[in-house]
């Protein structure tokens, strides 16, 4: 299906077409291994990347053409009938966003923007699942929130959707600002603050402040009255605000846990206010089902397996391991945990408060894996590195235990489990 003219690309980036492909375009990609026919390929640049590198290779998996920065498409042939057709622009990343800005004109749906420290992805899956109950959504993939992200989200999206569902995330000062402008969305949402990023921020306050920006270039705000935040927040409001949390709202999901409940409250109080029905909120949240590594709950030879792997932060940990520790029905439980990244001077403190705050529930074992995870101190944890936590999970697990898995994106804690589940 055709989602942009070449005409439109060229004007919304303000680039000029080097041979005009005559066909319409099925979307922009970034990346050659998902890169589909029809697609225009995108040639994006990075501290560590340049995808020039990639456009001969994108035009082989079928790419009706490139956008790239001068001198950078391949022109195999001195045949005119030959050339590769390039939109050649002066900044392929700065073109990204002015193609982002240009879809978001089209739109005529309503617009979602999510921000905050946990809990944007489940919350977004929430809004989209309880919204495709009423009308056609699109949303972020996974969770393509950032300065490259956001944009390939938009450009991704259906726009003739009724319904735009995006999360933005940031790492340093002045991107909840820049993402928020550019979605422009017509609700915006703050799920739960607390200490993430902290390498980049001198407190959790400056981090409610960034993450207010959302408010500031939204239509409406859905505020949480109970948060701490909420007087701040209303400082940084421009449209209408709603609060919620006043009363709760009478909506269940099959994912446990006290964050788990506050996300649903705030999903559901938006679906409320943007004309939903009880019976179509509960379908919705019936019909949800958590993204990879997000509470990924398997079993296997009679042990329960918790995957949460996905990231964390110290609210994150915390939340994840007090609904853990709440779980019915296992035998005797089990963490395993890796380091919280980017925490930056803080780091030390707060992965030994960590410890402190896992010592009272009296768990079966802990295993601390890596270097960031041997900052966590508790009594009795066990610091191993991988292949050495996976020998003592083989040797120790039996049928009825119960076993977490929880750490930040890089340590890559989920190995451990996939090794783990080979052996059978």
């Amino acid at each position: 299906m055709a989602k942009f003219t070449t005409t439109q690309l060229a004007e919304w980036s303000g680039g000029a077409w080097s041979v005009e492909p005559d066909v319409s375009v099925a979307g922009i990609s970034h990346d050659t291994r998902t890169l589909k026919p029809g697609e225009v390929f995108i040639a994006l640049r990075g501290p560590n990347f340049d995808a020039h590198n990639f456009v001969e290779r994108a035009f082989e998996k079928g790419a009706v053409g490139a956008i790239v920065g001068r001198d950078g498409c391949p022109q195999p042939s001195t045949d005119a009938s030959e050339r590769r057709p390039c939109l050649v622009v002066p900044d392929t990343m700065k073109a990204l966003w002015n193609l982002a800005q240009g879809t978001r004109r089209d739109w005529r749906g309503t617009v979602i923007g999510i921000t905050g420290s946990v809990g944007k992805t489940t919350v977004k899956d929430l809004i989209a699942s309880m919204l495709a109950q009423k009308g056609t959504v699109s949303k972020t993939p996974g969770n393509w929130n950032n300065e490259f992200g956001l944009p390939l989200s938009m450009l991704a999206a259906d726009p003739a959707s009724d319904y735009f569902v995006f999360e933005l995330g940031m790492n340093r000062s002045g991107e909840i600002d820049r993402l928020a402008e550019l979605l422009s969305p017509d609700w915006a949402l703050i799920t739960a603050i607390g200490k993430a990023h902290t390498e980049f921020f001198d407190s959790v306050e400056q981090i409610a402040a960034e993450k207010a920006a959302i408010l500031k270039h939204a239509g409406a705000a859905l505020l949480d009255i109970r948060s701490e935040w909420f007087g701040l927040f209303k400082t940084f409001c421009t449209g209408r605000i709603v609060s919620f949390g006043d009363k709760s709202l009478n909506f269940s999901v099959a994912q446990p846990g006290t964050y788990m409940a506050e996300n649903v409250q705030q999903a559901a109080a938006l679906g409320l206010e943007l004309g939903l029905t009880h019976e179509q909120i509960q379908a919705g949240l019936d019909a949800f089902r958590p993204a990879p590594m997000r509470w990924e709950r398997s079993e296997q030879n009679g042990m329960v397996f918790i995957n949460d792997a996905y990231n964390a932060n110290p609210l994150s940990m915390r939340a994840a391991i007090s609904t853990f520790a709440e779980l019915p029905g296992a035998k005797r439980k089990f963490l395993v945990l890796g380091g919280m990244r980017e925490l930056g001077a803080e780091s030390d403190a707060e992965h030994r408060a960590l410890g402190e705050f896992i010592e009272p529930f009296g768990f079966e074992g802990v295993i601390a894996v890596g270097d960031a995870g041997a900052k966590i101190a508790c009594a009795g944890i066990r610091r191993l590195n991988k292949p050495d936590a996976l020998k003592f999970l083989r040797g120790t697990l039996r049928a009825g235990d119960m076993v977490l898995f929880k750490a930040s994106r890089g340590e890559k804690l989920e190995t451990v489990l996939d090794e783990f589940r080979k052996e059978g």
